[in-house]
C-alpha cells in the first residue's frame, strides 16, 4: 500500500512544483557555465531560472495549485540559486562571502522559527511581499554582477549593502509576522478552552 495518496502525488508533481525542481536542476548548469568563463550563457540560465520563478507563482495562484510543498520548495530553489550565484561571483569579489554567510544565517533563523510555528499550528506560510522584494533585489543585483564582471568595487559594495539591508528588513518583518501569528494562534486556542 502506498504511503502517498493520489492527491498527494498530484500535488508533488504539480506544474509549479516541477518548475521549482527545474530551477534547482539549473543551478549546476549555471555554475558550470560561469566557472568555464561563459558568463553570458550563465546569465541566460540565471534569467531562465528567475523567469520560471515568476511563472510558477502565477500558475500556482491562478489555477489553485498552491501546496505546502510548493510553499517550501519555491523559496528553497530561490535561496539555492542565489547562494550558488553568490559563490560564483565571490571568487572574484571576496566581500560577497559576507553576504553569503549573512544570507545563510538569515535563512536558518527563518527556517527554525517558521518550522516551530508549523509544528505548533500545522500551517505553512506563503512568502510575504517583503520576502519577495528581498529575492528580487538580491537576484537582480547578482544578475547585474554576472552581466558586468568589470563593475567597480564601489558599485559592488553598494549592491552588497543594499542586499544585506533588505535581508535585515525581511528577517525582522518575518519574525514580527511569525510572532503575531503565534500570538493569534494562542488566543484562538484560549478562546476554544
Amino acid at each position: 500500500m502506498s504511503l502517498l495518496t493520489l492527491k498527494d502525488r498530484k500535488q508533488i508533481w504539480s506544474i509549479p512544483n516541477l518548475l521549482s525542481f527545474f530551477r534547482i536542476l539549473l543551478i549546476p548548469v549555471m555554475v558550470t557555465l560561469y566557472v568555464k568563463g561563459r558568463t553570458i550563457a550563465a546569465l541566460v540560465v540565471f534569467g531562465v531560472s528567475a523567469l520560471s520563478d515568476i511563472v510558477d507563482g502565477q500558475i500556482a495562484r491562478r489555477f489553485n495549485m498552491v501546496t505546502d510543498l510548493g510553499k517550501m520548495l519555491d523559496p528553497l530553489a530561490d535561496k539555492l540559486t542565489q547562494g550558488a550565484a553568490l559563490l560564483c561571483v565571490a571568487q572574484h569579489r571576496p566581500q560577497l562571502f559576507f553576504l553569503l554567510g549573512f544570507m545563510a544565517m538569515k535563512e536558518l533563523m527563518q527556517a527554525y522559527i517558521g518550522g516551530h510555528i508549523v509544528k505548533r499550528t500545522g500551517h505553512v506560510f506563503n512568502a510575504k511581499w517583503f520576502g519577495k522584494l528581498c529575492t528580487v533585489i538580491t537576484t537582480g543585483s547578482l544578475m547585474a554582477m554576472f552581466a558586468f564582471p568589470n563593475m567597480s568595487e564601489q558599485v559592488v559594495n553598494a549592491l552588497l549593502i543594499l542586499c544585506a539591508g533588505m535581508m535585515v528588513v525581511s528577517l525582522a518583518l518575518y519574525i514580527r509576522h511569525f510572532m503575531e501569528y503565534g500570538d493569534s494562534a494562542k488566543e484562538k486556542k484560549r478562546d476554544l478552552t
